[in-house]
């Protein structure tokens, strides 16, 4: 393993740690408790945390359509980071 891939693991296990405190102070549970021991919880943090056209629809057709722009979103490899903030938040 070279430096490069050793310093982006540990920039892994920090984003971890921070998901973990996401999910501790959204449902009051560790990593092995409750719904955080999902694997897509990140997914979930992320979209309840997005704008209100990101959440959750009763319609099945609106929530399909609004999972799949998040998903564009969250998935483009041309948007840095800040982008994604700029456009999943506003």
């Amino acid at each position: 393993m070279d430096k490069k891939d050793y310093i982006d693991l540990i920039k892994v296990a920090e984003a971890i740690m921070r998901l973990e405190k996401a999910c501790v102070c959204m449902t009051g549970c560790t990593f092995d408790e409750g719904e955080c021991y999902e694997v897509y919880f990140l997914w979930e943090v992320l979209r309840r945390n997005a704008s209100e056209k990101f959440h959750y629809s009763d319609d099945l057709d609106r929530d399909t359509s609004n999972y799949q722009e998040f998903m564009d979103i969250m998935k483009s490899e041309e948007l840095t980071a800040e982008e994604k903030y700029d456009r999943l938040v506003t």
